[in-house]
C-alpha cells in the first residue's frame, strides 16, 4: 500500500512537476490524505482524493497517523477561519482553514469545536459544520455556486481562495455530494447531452467551451435562460442570451461547444 500523508496547511499547491516554477495544476484542501507515488528531493507525486496526480512540496505535508481514521471528523462550513489556540477569538491564531477541510473532532463548548491537526497540534474554531448531502437539490447547488460569486481566478485553484473553472464546478458539485473529475475536458465526458438550444437546458448543466482547438477549455454551470455563472477573472454571471445585454458577451457565444446535463 502506497504510503499516505495529509496536507497540514489550508490549502497546498498541486505543482505539474517537481519545482515551484512549474504549472500549478490543483489544490489540497488541509486534512485531505495523498497517496505517495513517488519521491524527488523535497517533493512528493501524490493521488489526491480525487484521483488527480501531481507534486507537493514536502513541507507542506505530514505522514498521516495510525488512528486518524478512528474519530469523528468535522467537515468545516465557513469559506475561510481561523483555528485558534483556545475557544477565544483574541487568542493566538494557529492556521486557517477552509470550506472542504475535514478534521478529527475532539470536543465542543460554547459555539466552538476542538480539533486535532495531522502534524498533532490542536486547536479551535468556531463551529460551522458543514451539512453533508445524501441527495442532491438543484436549488441548493445553484445557491451554492452562486456564494462563490466575487472569489478571483486562480490557475489550478478549487477553494475559496482562488478558483480556475473546472475547480470551481467540481467544488459546487462536491459540496452537493456528486464528485465530477478535475479537469474540464474530463467533467465534458460526464452525462446526457442535451440540444444546443439554452432554452433546453436546466439549471445545474454544465456548459463547456473550447478555445484555439478542439480540446474543451472552459465550463460554467447553466442557470436557465442562457444565463450561467462561471471562474472568468472571479467567479461571476455571463449568459448566451443575447435578450440579457448586462451579462452577454458574444465571446462565450461563438467558443460554445455542447451542454452536458449531470443531475
Amino acid at each position: 500500500m502506497a504510503l499516505q500523508m495529509l496536507t497540514n496547511v489550508s490549502i497546498a499547491f498541486i505543482y505539474r512537476d517537481a519545482a515551484f516554477k512549474s504549472e500549478t495544476t490543483s489544490q489540497t484542501h488541509l486534512g485531505e490524505t495523498l497517496a505517495v507515488l513517488e519521491e524527488q528531493g523535497d517533493w512528493l507525486r501524490v493521488r489526491q482524493e480525487d484521483g488527480y496526480e501531481g507534486w507537493v512540496a514536502r513541507f507542506f505535508i505530514v505522514e498521516k497517523p495510525a488512528r486518524w481514521e478512528n474519530h469523528t471528523f468535522y467537515h468545516h462550513g465557513e469559506q475561510i477561519s481561523w483555528i485558534h489556540q483556545s475557544p477565544d477569538s483574541q487568542s493566538s491564531s494557529i492556521r486557517d482553514i477552509t470550506l472542504l477541510s475535514r478534521l478529527p473532532m475532539l470536543d465542543q463548548q460554547r459555539g466552538w469545536v476542538h480539533l486535532l491537526l495531522p502534524d498533532g497540534v490542536q486547536g479551535w474554531v468556531k463551529n460551522s459544520p458543514r451539512a453533508l448531502m445524501d441527495s442532491v437539490d438543484v436549488e441548493q447547488l445553484i445557491q451554492t455556486a452562486l456564494r462563490f460569486q466575487g472569489i478571483q481566478y486562480h490557475w489550478g485553484g478549487r477553494s475559496p481562495k482562488g478558483f480556475d473553472c473546472s475547480g470551481f464546478v467540481q467544488t459546487v458539485y462536491g459540496l452537493n455530494g456528486i464528485k465530477l473529475p478535475r479537469d474540464a475536458y474530463q467533467q465534458a465526458d460526464i452525462g446526457t447531452r442535451v440540444d444546443d438550444d439554452f432554452a433546453c437546458w436546466a439549471a445545474g448543466d454544465l456548459i463547456f467551451f473550447s478555445e484555439r482547438t478542439a480540446k474543451i477549455s472552459h465550463v460554467a454551470i447553466a442557470l436557465g435562460d442562457g444565463d450561467f455563472i462561471h471562474a472568468s477573472g472571479f467567479v461571476k454571471l455571463n449568459s448566451l442570451n443575447q435578450e440579457h445585454p448586462d451579462l452577454f458577451l458574444e465571446k462565450y457565444a461563438k467558443l460554445f461547444t455542447r451542454t452536458m446535463r449531470v443531475l
